[in-house]
């Protein structure tokens, strides 16, 4: 009986208690200005690649709505070194 009891009030505790979510934010992997432009070139110069630069808009997409959703997963984009 003692066992039911202490089984009621913990249920009772625990259904008060708020429930915080907090999302799982992976990191954001930054690439420099000359990195983005070498990739840029490298598109350019195969036009027959149009999935992978599908693909890349895609990833883009993703990487903004992760640093919208997670603004502690994205740090400020590092200069291009000269």
């Amino acid at each position: 009986m003692k066992s039911i009891l202490l089984y009621t009030s913990l249920l009772t505790l625990t259904s008060c208690a708020p429930t915080r979510y907090t999302p799982l934010c992976p990191a954001v992997v930054h690439y420099t200005i000359q990195e983005d432009k070498q990739a840029a070139t490298e598109l350019r110069s195969h036009p027959d690649l149009q999935k992978i630069s599908e693909m890349l808009r895609d990833y883009g997409n993703e990487r903004n709505e992760i640093i919208t959703i997670c603004p502690n997963s994205a740090s400020h984009r590092p200069k291009a070194t000269p």
